[in-house]
């Protein structure tokens, strides 16, 4: 299949009346039901997704360069990978309807959140694609005072957000939808800022219609990282702190990391601020890849510029195959 290069571009594949017949097969038989139905749809997705099969091998193959412990790209790893992301979609959807409550998750730093809320101090949250961060809406259960606005690009994912919508409890969780950051929405985040509210916002994906970016080593070569979230971060003078929600042993894991107190920055200094928030970043989503490296969940090629094809890669015996 020839998929658009850019993530923003790709059309999203699933059918409403499909993503509703899988949510009703998650009431009505659990988890493993759920699982069941949703195995014909991961293979079929491993077997006509080719620039996903390339993007994921391209990524397992860099990882195991970086780090000899993981395992060599083998044709199987693919519709693992693809297991553990569909897994994740379940998890979402769970934590959405109620069924991932608080005491499932163990918490790491989680006083930086705490004593953000007693100051009524609003933060930004810079979050990624790797582990599920729907899951830190559990939080809301034990934290009223908590109140969320996830900057999301959901033209590709409409229909299954607007199901999450549907069963949504979590009146403190609000998914706003930016195509771009203009005058407009900063402004409004930072009216949100200045009422003690936090924002999220994806820092590892460059949008496509600002496509600013800023190149960091990761896992050992350089990618393009989003100039526009560590600018906004630093324009709204908020603390920035950066959350990774892995999955471990079956048990999320939430870590907080603060990477910048806040406070005015001088226009001339603004660019050094800028780049020392993006390799704290970097440096954070490298190191808790490493530790989760199946729940990367960039099905696209992210080492290479957005406007070109991933070329496939050379072929040796470890390497996937293009099936």
């Amino acid at each position: 299949m020839n998929d658009p290069a850019h993530w923003a571009e790709r059309p999203e594949t699933a059918t409403l009346r499909g993503i509703r017949l899988l949510v009703a097969m998650y009431r009505l038989g659990g988890v493993w039901l759920f699982r069941l139905c949703l195995a014909p749809v991961v293979l079929c997705y491993a077997l006509f997704h080719r620039q996903a099969r390339l993007a994921s091998a391209d990524y397992r193959r860099r990882l195991h360069r970086f780090d000899p412990t993981f395992p060599a790209p083998r044709p199987w790893h693919f519709i693992y990978h693809l297991w553990q992301f569909a897994n994740a979609l379940l998890d979402k959807l769970a934590v959405w309807m109620g069924d991932i409550t608080r005491y499932q998750v163990t918490l790491h730093g989680g006083e930086l959140i705490d004593n953000l809320l007693d100051r009524k101090q609003g933060a930004v949250i810079l979050i990624s694609h790797l582990g599920n961060f729907e899951i830190c809406q559990a939080l809301s259960e034990s934290r009223p005072r908590l109140r969320l606005t996830v900057l999301q690009h959901t033209l590709n994912a409409a229909k299954f957000n607007e199901v999450l919508a549907h069963h949504n409890r979590h009146s403190q969780v609000e998914l706003l939808q930016v195509t771009d950051l203009d005058i407009g929405t900063a402004m409004h985040l930072s009216d949100k800022i200045g009422a003690g509210e936090f924002i999220a916002i994806a820092a590892d994906r460059v949008a496509i219609g600002n496509g600013r970016s800023l190149e960091r080593d990761f896992l050992g070569e350089p990618a393009p990282f989003p100039l526009g979230p560590f600018a906004l971060a630093i324009a709204l003078e908020a603390p920035v702190l950066t959350i990774h929600s892995l999955k471990h042993n079956g048990r999320y894991h939430i870590h907080f990391k603060a990477l910048w107190q806040g406070g005015t920055v001088p226009r001339k200094e603004r660019t050094l601020q800028r780049n020392a928030l993006a390799d704290a970043f970097v440096t954070q989503l490298e190191q808790h890849c490493l530790s989760a490296p199946w729940q990367w969940y960039n099905f696209f090629p992210f080492w290479q510029s957005a406007a070109r094809k991933l070329s496939p890669p050379p072929l040796t015996s470890r390497d996937d195959t293009d099936a």
